[in-house]
């Protein structure tokens, strides 16, 4: 029989020295597996150099992904499409080297591979380094980790590297820099109460138990488990109220920040920032972002938050773990960490005034599940049975699912439009078709999240708020005169009725979670997240509004809530954007004076912050200005303008004109979100603002 044939080929013969061999028409079993070119020869010139048994065998005939014979959906790829995940290895194929190493060969993730080694991770998806990876003898080659303990001579290498995270920082010993065991406990404390349950990103049993450990011994900590402490003492630092700092450490707040941001640096420094594949360095990074809104600018933190998700990308947390053999546990912690990157991305992005960052659209991960700590362990072998009503994760889930229902609002929009309230802003969609959609979600998350909610539970608590805010939010840009900014459309009084409940109702949540000393602990998390459009709103167009009781609850609110903001705020509410609104609340303020002195009615007690704001203002100093307000109104006020009818006076501080702000034309609303981009861009580098 001639041993070149195809049916030897199959059965795995070996070839012989015939020079009349012929070319099989596939690759070899090897060379297939390898993913290198096989010369099809018996045997290849591949095997033959590497001495091993060629062997053949014909593929498998080619068919649609997730299809069965007929084109429908096959039983198999159905199961995998379903939330949870399969066992680990169900529906991965990986093996170890002799190392100890993992690599784990995707199956159900797309063409890229996942390279583990001692927690750290590394993910390829390129053809050139998917086809090389298989020939290093040591999975270590391709991880390239420079964050072992072998790398201390590129301490110098890595110095130009953190010139975009901070200046040079000091070279007092790390260890120096750590507070005492007690503290460290405290700021662990602090954590578990006021962050950890917004975030969600570590496991705090597995945490609590290494920071245990390292305290016994903090010099002999590895550099990746420094740089969560640190991280943890900032962010814990900036959650607590400057008289609790002074009372629990006997120091200032700004002081322990100082110094705790500089062992922060310093410990990503030594941990390879840049260059590190370790997901602990990452969710520590993640954390000293959140902590940085305290004292930093969010044109910064928007760029920085591109870094950390190139090194999410590097790791591949942006890869559900399921698809590549990865343990239960790791993949629901990367979960979490991919579902918060992102939130933080989007966030900061929306501060600067731009959209999101463009993702790859290999992204697979599946949402974290609903269960609590002590459900998971890094020993499990089957996923955790999610739970039916509220867990430790409720915050978080509840933010993802109204991330995920912009993204799905906003999919198929116009690059020229992008960003995550791209399709609600706009006019192209019909406002009846807006409200259903606002009016579905609402509902969604009524019945997923909010009645499980117990008001006496903080972090209940916080979740309503902020998903009452948030639906609130998503009705007043769909409704927003800014939409309508090239088409010079005056609203209704219908609308305008609509947009004003709104930013209402908005205040009213953002004066509770400020004030309500249920949610007090939450304050570090909401002072970022002020809703300036709604104040702005609401003190345009009171002096339309007709029913006093409503007008007397506006100014409660507003005095409340901005001299709260201002309070924190310290030094950083001189923004262009504060002295707008101050100016916008003086001239709103006048206008109602001046309307309860015509009709005869006692007007609601001036807040303080109001009164503090007429003493500075230009013009009529208190109390006069309350006495006059009438004449001021005659005297000075010019022909209303179309679109600026509310104007009772055009000119601001040092002569700047303000009139813009007293209508909802086009123009105004432009002017506007120049003055919030503006009020991001100014925030500076001081932590002297802390207190």
């Amino acid at each position: 029989m001639d041993t070149g044939s195809p049916i030897n080929a199959l059965n795995g013969a070996r070839a012989t020295d015939s020079p009349s061999k012929q070319l099989t028409p596939f690759s070899c079993v090897v060379c297939h597996k390898r993913k290198v070119k096989c010369d099809r020869q018996e045997p290849c010139s591949n095997c033959a150099k590497a001495n091993v048994e060629c062997v053949y065998r014909a593929p498998p005939p080619r068919r649609k992904r997730g299809l069965d014979a007929n084109g429908s959906v096959s039983q198999e790829r159905a199961k995998s499409l379903k939330r949870d995940a399969a066992p680990h290895g169900s529906h991965t194929a990986s093996r170890r080297d002799s190392a100890g190493e993992e690599r784990s060969d995707e199956r159900a993730g797309g063409s890229g591979r996942m390279i583990m080694k001692d927690g750290n991770s590394i993910y390829l998806e390129n053809n050139l380094w998917t086809s090389v990876s298989n020939e290093l003898p040591n999975a270590a080659d391709v991880l390239g980790d420079v964050s072992d303990t072998g790398t201390e001579n590129l301490a110098h290498d890595v110095d130009d590297e953190y010139t975009i995270l901070s200046p040079p920082v000091t070279k007092k010993p790390l260890a120096e820099l750590h507070p005492s065991p007690l503290h460290i406990f405290k700021l662990w404390q602090a954590f578990l109460e006021n962050v950890n349950p917004l975030t969600k990103v570590v496991h705090v049993p597995t945490v609590q138990q290494q920071i245990l450990e390292a305290m016994s011994d903090l010099p002999k900590a590895s550099k990746e488990l420094e740089t969560l402490m640190f991280a943890i003492y900032c962010i814990a630092i900036v959650s607590m109220e400057p008289e609790e700092v002074e009372r629990s450490f006997g120091e200032s707040k700004r002081g322990l920040l100082l110094r705790y941001r500089q062992g922060a640096q310093l410990a990503f420094k030594n941990a390879s920032l840049l260059r590190t594949s370790s997901l602990t360095v990452l969710q520590a990074f993640m954390l000293y972002l959140l902590s940085m809104r305290a004292f930093s600018d969010t044109h910064t933190i928007w760029t920085l938050c591109g870094i950390a998700t190139r090194i999410a990308q590097r790791i591949g947390v942006h890869r559900d773990g399921s698809n590549h053999g990865l343990s239960v546990f790791e993949t629901e912690m990367r979960r979490r960490v991919w579902f918060q990157l992102m939130i933080i991305d989007v966030t900061s992005a929306q501060s600067c005034g731009v959209s999101s960052s463009l993702l790859p659209a290999s992204i697979d991960v599946q949402p974290p599940m609903n269960a609590n700590d002590s459900d998971l362990d890094p020993r499990m072998t089957e996923p955790a049975c999610e739970k039916q009503g509220p867990t430790e994760m409720i915050f978080v889930l509840a933010r993802s699912a109204l991330g995920q229902w912009l993204r799905r609002l906003s999919s198929g929009v116009s690059s020229s439009n992008t960003g995550p309230w791209a399709n609600l802003s706009s006019s192209s969609m019909p406002l009846e078709e807006k409200d259903k959609t606002i009016d579905e979600l609402e509902d969604f998350m009524e019945s997923e999240f909010l009645r499980y909610c117990d008001k006496s539970i903080p972090l209940h608590m916080q979740t309503r708020l902020m998903v009452r805010s948030a639906v609130h939010y998503t009705r007043l840009m769909a409704h927003h005169p800014r939409q309508y900014q090239y088409q010079k459309v005056r609203l209704s009084p219908s609308e305008k009725s609509i947009i004003f409940e709104s930013a209402l109702k908005m205040t009213k949540y953002a004066d509770h979670a400020q004030n309500n000393p249920v949610v007090r602990r939450f304050s570090w998390h909401t002072m970022n997240h002020m809703p300036w459009d709604a104040i702005i709103f609401m003190l345009s167009e009171l002096r339309h509004r007709t029913d006093p009781e409503e007008k007397s609850t506006v100014w409660q609110l507003i005095g409340s809530v901005y001299s709260e903001n201002t309070l924190k705020a310290g030094n950083k509410a001189s923004t262009p954007l504060h002295k707008a609104i101050e100016s916008l609340i003086v001239k709103a303020w006048r206008a109602y004076i001046g309307e309860c002195n015509l009709k005869r009615r006692a007007p609601t007690p001036c807040p303080s912050i109001v009164a503090s704001l007429l003493a500075n203002a230009p013009g009529i100093p208190e109390p006069q200005a309350t006495e006059r307000a009438v004449e001021v109104e005659r005297d000075t006020e010019p022909p209303a303008q179309p679109g600026h009818e509310f104007a009772t006076s055009n000119y601001g501080p040092e002569g700047e004109r303000f009139d813009f702000m007293m209508g909802d034309s086009p123009v105004d609303w432009n002017e506007w979100d120049n003055l919030l981009n503006q009020f991001q861009s100014s925030l500076a580098d001081d932590t002297t603002y802390l207190g």
